[in-house]
């Protein structure tokens, strides 16, 4: 039996510059529900895990910092294993943090090759029901990490916690899943820095993105892409920027999950390196950025 990778992303915990109006940003144009708020710290949903976005105020930032990134995983049993595998690796097991100890059964800590922080949790408390929000995304579906550590990235989620690949582009981005089978549930890309390229949103339908657009418009943000159609999650999107709140938001409809069978059995295909192959919808290799 192969080993078990985490189950699915469920947080991302960022410092801030201003947690409330970084919480009015993801109220209003991701359709986030908020969980608890005190002055200094905000915790939101999307559905019925306790919450996807951790939102702490530090005033000595200009920008969003990355604090943590968060995926349950489906037994103790498989929790055990991969701290296994993470320590005979030889990378750091730790506690979770206080507040995530509170709200789950048990769990680890970790730091990927990159430096960032991750905890594996078994157990991630939930909600009786969605947030009663019309406009709101069903998941938030994977972390897009930016890196000049890709091959170590690469080796780290797909042989120590045991991802499994569903594409490459090249030898320059790698799309890995979960045990929830989504196309992918965190992707890596060759970069100079490392930081993280956006957060995705699967939204409740197309209108709901487009719904997103348009209040991301109307507000003037900085939004980064026309309207993408991604060869290899097959999911219609567009990303927007606000950089004091937390990474690019990508909003995102169909976005392809496996059958069980294709998961155990997928080959992952290489594409090739051009921007039709980020988005099928380009008409040529050196269109990108156009408007």
């Amino acid at each position: 039996m192969r080993p078990r990778a985490p189950k699915s992303f469920e947080y991302i915990s960022l410092a801030v510059p201003d947690a409330q109006a970084a919480a009015d940003f993801y109220e209003y144009h991701v359709g986030l529900a908020p969980v608890e708020r005190a002055s200094d710290r905000v915790t939101l949903r999307c559905g019925v895990e306790h919450h996807c976005i951790e939102l702490e105020t530090d005033s000595k930032l200009d920008a969003h910092e990355v604090r943590a990134l968060g995926f349950s995983v489906e037994s103790e049993e498989a929790l055990a294993d991969l701290e296994s595998r993470v320590a005979k690796a030889g990378f750091p097991v730790r506690p979770v943090s206080d507040r995530i100890k509170a709200l789950c059964t048990t769990g680890f800590a970790t730091t990927d090759p990159n430096g960032l922080d991750l905890e594996l949790i078994f157990e991630y408390q939930e909600w009786a029901e969605p947030p009663m929000v019309m406009l709101r995304p069903l998941k938030m579906v994977h972390p897009f990490l930016a890196t000049p550590h890709y091959d170590a990235s690469v080796e780290f989620y797909s042989k120590v916690l045991g991802f499994l690949p569903s594409d490459f582009i090249g030898h320059q981005t790698a799309f890995l899943r979960c045990e929830d089978r989504y196309h992918h549930s965190v992707a890596v890309r060759r970069a100079d820095q490392v930081s993280v390229d956006h957060i995705a949103f699967l939204m409740q339908t197309f209108d709901h993105v487009m719904r997103g657009h348009a209040r991301a418009r109307y507000k003037k943000l900085n939004i980064t892409s026309g309207i993408v159609n991604h060869s290899a999650s097959r999911s219609i999107a567009f990303y927007m920027s606000e950089p004091r709140f937390g990474p690019p938001v990508e909003l995102c409809d169909g976005h392809l999950v496996f059958s069980p069978e294709q998961h155990e059995t997928h080959a992952p295909r290489r594409m090739a390196v051009d921007p039709r192959n980020i988005d099928v919808w380009r008409v040529a290799g050196d269109d990108w950025g156009l408007r």
